[in-house]
């Protein structure tokens, strides 16, 4: 068929369908056309000229009946009745097609991403047994975490499904070998929902669970090998982690089991039972965590929980997390804390005649300071343990602080070690006031400073009696002599150092609950307290000592760990965090100022007597620093302060005013002290600019009041030695419209 007689074809069929259209519609229904008999099909010999057909159709009236018209319209009623069985069954067959495309839709969202989440009981959590799967979803049903139970380099066998009788859920799934993993989904409020995932039925093999974390930044894990603010994949791997109160591993001076994403997932395990976590290990960009069976002081531990948590930003999930799972911190005066100003430290190191407790008044008096409270050393007891001033050091105190300095405090260093050889020793080995080996029950002995010691068992009340007894002694209580010093004590109880070895916590009582006895009975003393390492003291007036490193970066020496093991610390519940200076043969008198600079913004400062060993540069910045905390930074700790019980920290992470910005979330030199004030340090030697981040809002520069709008970067903003880079918030509508916001989650 040539293409203008194929045109005529198509034209004629269009004239049918006229007809076709006509007749199906005539009034009472009567399909005509349908009622005829079957008639054979137009071939394409039937086909007519185009050009006569349409001179017929051009010319004619509208009364004319040609007999070519009659002719077309007696052929379309003949092949109507075919065209009419086409065009239904094609319908037939396009509704099925597209029935069965929306069922085979509906199948394949329910088995991927998009099935209805009722697995674990509400929509924000979904367990895939047959891959033993855990998704995490967020408000806008995408998948923001996930990981495998169970991860296990053998066949562990099919799950199967059981009843919790406690919960009255079916979340409950059995494995061939007896484990029980359960789930229990909750609210922490409308924004924050998290599961509980229950390890029960334990032998001695401990599950590992592992999840993803290649997708955002981490934080929640001090690391002294590498940088931790935030955790990023690519750049660091953790092979196995020990979290517990008697670890080898050196976890930094927070021990808390808490991990949270820049997106607003959270990891915590709360349980106090030692666990195991790797990172990233062997670059394979995943969070595991199982229970630690040999660290456990009691062998075997049969069940481990840990919890998973979502929310919409990282700031309103780590608040709720931080209020349900960790006690809420007191709100600390620092004046009655004697911490408003500057703690002075003396020390020792270098033995030198000159380096005596009177000299060291002396020269700070000298210098015009104020000395509202100082720290003697380890050497005012003859013994560890004695719990009583040598004959030299009582004649120091007496002639000092009876006199001229009779207004400063004093601070003293204490642990838990009683030597062999104190006078105390042997009353306490007598009334079983020391801590025992838990599988001989001897007394537990340590070398402690080239002595053999044994430590005091707080959690035992005749301990707690004899302490008290000694204390009052220490104080001369009930003599002409008594004295109110010592108002506070650094108590070093750090797990990881020479003082308290890795053997003595394996068989031994529970350690932690022995420091956290001691530090309760300081504080019915009304003593402030000092602390080296924290472990689930978050509702206690502790005071964490934070060590800063000193790195070499690009050539250069910087100061290093102290910002992010501060704000780590916020992050796991405690707010009053002191930074210690770095060890004075590290750093020249550049690196001393810069760390002053960086310290007097923390709750609590404390300068060591080698800060007067430098120069004079350093002794005028002393000078100054000193004023400036007394006029400038504790009005304003004064204020951040009053946050504390609302579980804020107080030095804060840049991301605190603005949650979703991203810029902010790997910036690990600066911080926020309160949401007004941002300090942005410098921290390497021979460095006079910097770049600084400011978040949402108008800041002004302490130092020329310039103002600056917020969400951006001041690059190469220049800084002199002399120089601390502040600035304070102008606009605080949008962060007063944040806190609003935050209260309410």
């Amino acid at each position: 068929m040539d293409s203008e007689s194929h045109l005529n074809v198509q034209k004629g069929e269009k004239e049918n369908d006229k007809l076709l259209h006509q007749t199906e519609l005539s009034p009472g229904g009567n399909y005509g056309v349908g009622d005829m008999g079957e008639k054979a099909p137009l071939e394409a010999g039937h086909s007519l000229e185009g050009d006569s057909l349409n001179s017929s159709f051009a010319n004619r009236s509208g009364s004319q009946k040609t007999g070519k018209e009659a002719y077309l319209k007696s052929l379309a009623e003949e092949d109507a009745p075919q065209a009419t069985c086409k065009k239904k069954a094609l319908k037939v067959v396009v509704t099925v097609l597209f029935i069965l495309i929306v069922i085979g839709s509906i199948i394949i969202w329910t088995v991927h991403e998009g099935r209805p989440k009722k697995h674990i009981g509400n929509k924000y959590f979904d367990f895939i047994p047959k891959k033993r799967v855990l998704d995490v979803y967020n408000e806008k049903d995408d998948i923001v975490f996930s990981g495998i139970i169970r991860v296990s380099d053998f066949e562990v066998g099919a799950l199967k499904k059981c009843y919790d009788m406690e919960m009255q859920n079916d979340f409950c799934y059995i494995f061939d070998d007896g484990p029980i993993f359960k789930f229990r989904p909750y609210d922490l409020n409308p924004s924050v929902h998290c599961i509980d995932l229950m390890w029960e039925n334990l032998k001695s093999y401990s599950p590992t669970d592992c999840f993803n974390i290649g997708h955002s930044f981490w934080y929640g894990i001090p690391n002294f090998k590498g940088g931790f603010w935030p955790l990023i994949p690519d750049q660091i791997s953790i092979d196995s982690l020990s979290y517990m109160p008697f670890s080898k591993e050196i976890t930094g001076h927070i021990l808390e089991k808490l991990w949270i994403s820049a997106i607003g997932t959270a990891v915590i395990s709360h349980e106090n039972i030692p666990i195991s976590v790797s990172f990233n290990s062997g670059n394979d960009k995943t969070l595991c965590i199982q229970m630690d069976q040999k660290g456990s002081p009691i062998d075997p531990l049969t069940s481990f929980n840990y919890s998973v948590c979502v929310g919409p930003d990282i700031q309103t999930t780590w608040l709720n997390v931080r209020n349900a799972y960790f006690p809420r911190s007191p709100n600390v005066d620092l004046q009655k804390s004697n911490l408003a100003g500057i703690l002075w430290k003396y020390e020792t190191k270098n033995g030198l005649p000159s380096d005596t407790f009177g000299n060291f008044l002396h020269d700070l008096n000298s210098l015009g300071v104020s000395i509202p409270a100082v720290q003697y050393n380890m050497g005012w007891q003859n013994g560890v343990g004695d719990i009583k001033f040598n004959e030299q050091t009582r004649k120091i105190m007496m002639q000092f602080l009876k006199g001229k300095y009779s207004s400063s405090k004093l601070f003293l260093p204490i642990n838990l070690a009683c030597s062999y050889m104190s006078d105390n020793f042997k009353r306490g080995a007598g009334d079983k006031l020391f801590a025992n080996d838990r599988q001989t029950g001897a007394l537990k002995a340590i070398l402690y400073d080239g002595e053999s010691c044994a430590v005091w068992d707080t959690t035992n009340p005749d301990t707690r009696a004899f302490l008290k007894e000694a204390f009052g002694i220490l104080q001369q209580a009930g003599t002409q002599e008594q004295t109110e010093y010592p108002q506070g004590f650094e108590f070093r109880a750090s797990i990881s150092n020479k003082a308290f070895p890795v053997d003595l916590f394996e068989n031994t009582t529970d350690l932690n609950a022995i420091n956290l006895h001691f530090v309760d009975f300081l504080a019915t003393l009304n003593k402030t307290v000092l602390l080296e390492t924290a472990y689930r003291m978050q509702n206690r007036s502790v005071f964490v000592q934070v060590p800063t490193l000193v790195a070499n970066k690009e050539g250069r020496k910087c100061l290093d760990y102290v910002i992010p093991a501060s704000l780590t610390a916020g992050i796991h519940g405690y707010p009053y965090v002191m930074t210690l200076a770095p060890s004075e043969d590290q750093v020249d008198h550049e690196l001393y100022v810069r760390w002053l600079q960086l310290a007097v913004f923390f709750p609590a400062l404390k300068v060591t007597n080698a800060a007067l060993r430098f120069n004079s540069v350093v002794t005028e910045v002393l000078r100054e620093i000193s004023e400036y905390r007394t006029s400038f930074v504790y009005p304003l700790l004064t204020e951040t302060i009053q946050d504390v019980e609302l579980g804020y920290p107080i030095i804060r992470p840049m991301w605190w005013v603005e949650p979703t910005d991203y810029k902010t979330y790997t910036i690990d030199d600066q911080f926020l002290l309160g949401n007004k004030t941002l300090v942005a340090p410098v921290l390497c030697i021979g460095a006079r600019k910097r770049d600084i981040y400011l978040p949402k809002g108008v800041w002004k520069h302490g130092g020329s009041g310039a103002q600056y709008p917020g969400n951006q970067w001041l690059r190469d903003f220049p800084v002199d030695l002399k120089d601390m880079p502040v600035f304070t918030i102008e606009d605080e509508y949008s962060l007063q419209q944040n806190d609003t916001s935050t209260s309410s989650n």
